[in-house]
């Protein structure tokens, strides 16, 4: 009874008005902000505790249909899973999608309460100002970050991802209070992306052991662009140590700029079955997108229809614009994009592609 006392508390204070007219949350948490959150619940010993720390997170974060969910399901007692919904409700960023919520209690009689009261809330609007999340602070270190726009000479990869994808992406790391976890996330990042030396030095600087940065570097080597830039990471290392089994391992030979001839660009029906099995595994909807984006930044080369059946994996018409909105750079035959269009329910998201492709042209 305690523990619903404080949920109800928690969620009557985030609608107090503060002389704001009536707002939404436009923007779900982060996917790597959300599963830290959604493993602070699941370490809760007790129903209460994690109703406590469930519906904290709901009243001061926007969170999608797909997250709520997902924390809903953690709660066995359907009373407590309806307490938590309730408290999550005004923070839903897909309110027209809420309905999905209703599968996860276990009897009728909750998910009428959970009904009566959306409408009597839909019905008695108040003002209210959405959570808002603080965006992160990168800080790197005053460093000679080598410039590569004008680099011609060899090279592991065609091009680094731009600033604003690399920005996204340290984002993601500083996310990470542990050392471990940014360890893991860097390497998924080096292994699915080209990286500018100057873009890998900064990762770098986001580890603090040097013989984590060592390895970081030395992992990273195979997706560096810069190839002839690489004695400027020098600078991540104060231990001489370090220093010089980082030289050791950059003056090792790399090939000469145009002794390999590229592969074709394509993606073969086997390579392309595994991926499609390998997004469609993933549960969560936002983990299942940025899971399908790192793939296709990775390979690059997808035709129109391939990239037809990698939107229709996805439920909702928001999230497969999204997709198709990405996946049109890394399109080889893009005269043909429209075609995606169809894969659209609603006319308004095929109006919204053929709008970005008019912007394309």
């Amino acid at each position: 009874m305690k523990t619903r006392t404080l949920v109800l508390f928690l969620f009557f204070f985030s609608g107090i008005a503060l002389g704001q007219l009536p707002q939404r949350c436009d923007v779900p948490l982060p996917d790597y902000v959300f599963r830290q959150k959604y493993k602070s619940v699941t370490l809760q010993q007790t129903e209460d505790r994690k109703l406590q720390v469930a519906a904290a997170i709901a009243v001061n974060n926007c969170l999608s249909v797909d997250q709520i969910k997902s924390i809903s399901m953690l709660f066995i007692d359907d009373f407590n899973r309806l307490d938590f919904v309730k408290a999550a409700w005004r923070n839903a960023v897909d309110k027209e999608n809420f309905y999905f919520v209703y599968d996860d209690f276990a009897y009728f009689s909750t998910v009428f309460m959970l009904h009566d009261y959306i409408r009597e809330m839909e019905a008695n609007p108040t003002d209210y100002l959405p959570p808002y999340e603080p965006p992160v602070v990168l800080n790197f270190p005053m460093l000679d970050y080598p410039a590569y726009e004008n680099y011609r000479g060899p090279s592991h990869c065609h091009y680094p991802i731009r600033e604003e994808e690399f920005l996204k992406l340290a984002s993601q790391v500083a996310g990470n209070t542990s050392e471990a976890s940014r360890m893991l996330l860097l390497a998924q990042i080096a292994q699915n992306n080209c990286l500018s030396v100057s873009q890998a030095m900064k990762f770098a600087t986001m580890i603090g052991s040097e013989l984590s940065r060592l390895n970081f570097m030395k992992s990273a080597h195979p997706s560096i662009f810069d190839l002839g830039n690489l004695p400027f990471g020098a600078q991540l290392f104060s231990h001489i140590q370090n220093k010089s089994a980082y030289n050791e391992f950059i003056s090792q030979p790399v090939p000469g700029p145009g002794t390999v001839i590229p592969p074709p660009c394509i993606v073969s029906a086997e390579d392309f079955s595994n991926i499609r099995e390998s997004i469609k595994r993933e549960n969560f909807n936002s983990t299942k997108l940025t899971i399908a984006k790192q793939i296709i930044r990775s390979k690059q080369c997808f035709t129109t229809r391939q990239i037809s059946e990698l939107v229709k994996l996805f439920s909702f018409d928001d999230t497969r614009l999204e997709l198709a909105k990405f996946a049109y750079e890394f399109t080889t035959d893009r005269e043909n994009f429209y075609q995606i269009a169809d894969v659209f329910t609603f006319s308004s998201s095929k109006e919204y592609l053929m709008k970005f492709l008019e912007t394309r042209k």
